[in-house]
């Protein structure tokens, strides 16, 4: 049995008329008629009995009702969320992020987009870059923002944010009384580190090969946690900009001049190429990207 049908049956059974059915459709009666045969035949049972200039359900018509208008309430209702997804009024939207992306730069841009299209959920997961990249590769989001680009051709990249990885530490501490290290000194010294996979590692790749072994190290796996362990003593961190901002501010951290420091760093906002973006994905990629920057 087919939808048509369906809606068919469903039409003369409450005009009671074939002609009034068609009416309703807006096709001929023969279209009507075409498809309640068909439809008896599918089914193997005559569903309408027809005289005295009406139409009524027979025995098995009368079974088949509730579950035609089921299913064609089924069908209306999945053609109104598919618009309203293509509108970009229902649906969800699921977006990786590396830690500064997701925790300093996509919040106000959710607002914004929150506030034009209040519907739609929205689930953003935050881990590193490398698991961000790898989550859209495996098209297990919508769109990915990332602190480097990736070489992939199936992903198509666009800049979206800038940054400054800085070194910092406790703004009371002992270390570097005035606000400078060369990178011998530094290569003694406690640091705090992100894990192997973060943009932010990546963007000071170039400074770590000078420290060698270095002093004691500590790896991290979050932003967050490098800040707190700056706060706490446990030596100096290379950080976003964007993400000690508070604390510089409040005179909490300060920024330690390192030759070859700050290291300026790009984000990207990324999507499947092969993939055709939601509505929802294409405005949210507009708010990070706009079309006239």
């Amino acid at each position: 049995m087919e939808f048509d049908q369906l809606r068919t049956f469903l039409a003369v059974v409450e005009h009671k008329s074939f002609v009034r059915a068609g009416q309703a459709l807006h096709v001929g009666q023969s279209t009507v008629s075409f498809h309640i045969k068909a439809l008896e035949q599918s089914v193997e049972a005559t569903l309408l009995e027809r005289g005295r200039g009406r139409v009524e359900p027979t025995a098995a018509g009368r079974v088949l009702e509730p579950y035609a208008r089921r299913v064609v309430a089924l069908c209306d209702e999945a053609s109104q969320r598919l618009r309203a997804g293509e509108q970009g009024e229902l649906g969800e939207l699921v977006i990786a992020a590396s830690t500064i992306p997701g925790e300093y730069l996509l919040p106000p841009l959710l607002a914004q987009f929150r506030a034009q299209h209040p519907r739609i959920r929205v689930r953003l997961d935050v881990s590193d870059s490398e698991r961000a990249t790898a989550a859209i590769l495996a098209r297990a989001c919508d769109l990915a923002f990332v602190g480097h680009k990736p070489r992939d051709r199936r992903l198509a990249a666009q800049v979206f944010g800038a940054d400054e990885v800085v070194l910092v530490a406790p703004a009371n501490g002992s270390i570097a009384p005035d606000g400078k290290l060369t990178l011998r000194e530094l290569a003694g010294l406690p640091l705090i580190l992100r894990e192997q996979g973060s943009g932010t590692r990546d963007a000071i790749a170039r400074i770590l090969p000078h420290l060698g072994d270095g002093g004691p190290a500590l790896r991290v796996d979050s932003t967050e946690a490098a800040k707190r362990c700056v706060q706490h003593g446990l030596g100096l961190a290379f950080v976003s900009r964007q993400a000690v901002a508070a604390e510089l501010s409040a005179g909490m951290f300060r920024v330690v001049d390192l030759p070859g420091t700050p290291v300026r760093r790009t984000f990207y906002a990324l999507h499947h190429r092969s993939v055709t973006l939601s509505k929802a994905a294409r405005e949210l990629l507009d708010l990070a990207v706009p079309r006239n920057r």
